[in-house]
């Protein structure tokens, strides 16, 4: 997970060169529920990286809006509940949009979005932030 000034989830792409990264931080290790709003996104560690530019996002409420469904409806990146609505997406980020509706599979009350950071090959092979431009 790539956090961009600490609530714009991003992927690696959105960095384009060294030049552009004030600040980096990284957290391996799963911090607690009470301490950190993205406590469940943190399954395989977060890269917090402050930028020196600014970058075109979307709240959460506004792509359910788009997609149709209630302004605050569940929104899911990556197969990951976003459990805080102060999240927001970059725009350049965003691989795919699916809509998913419930089935007994996933449990799910109603319709909800799954906002993929990931490409298809990331999302079978796994994917490296040592490949940072």
């Amino acid at each position: 997970m790539l956090l961009i000034d600490e609530y714009i989830i991003a992927n690696k792409n959105i960095i384009t060169s060294k030049e552009n990264i004030e600040e980096i931080a990284v957290i391996k290790d799963k911090p607690r529920r009470e301490t950190h709003d993205f406590y469940n996104l943190s399954e395989n560690g977060i890269a917090s990286v402050t930028l020196k530019k600014k970058i075109a996002s979307k709240t959460q409420a506004e792509i359910n809006t788009f997609f149709g469904l209630d302004a605050n409806n569940s929104v899911y990146v990556n197969g990951y509940l976003i459990e805080s609505a102060k999240y927001k997406f970059s725009t350049e980020s965003i691989v795919e949009v699916e809509l998913v509706t419930p089935t007994t599979e996933n449990r799910l009350e109603q319709r909800v979005i799954n906002i993929w950071t990931l490409t298809q090959e990331e999302r079978e092979n796994g994917c490296a932030l040592s490949q940072m431009k």
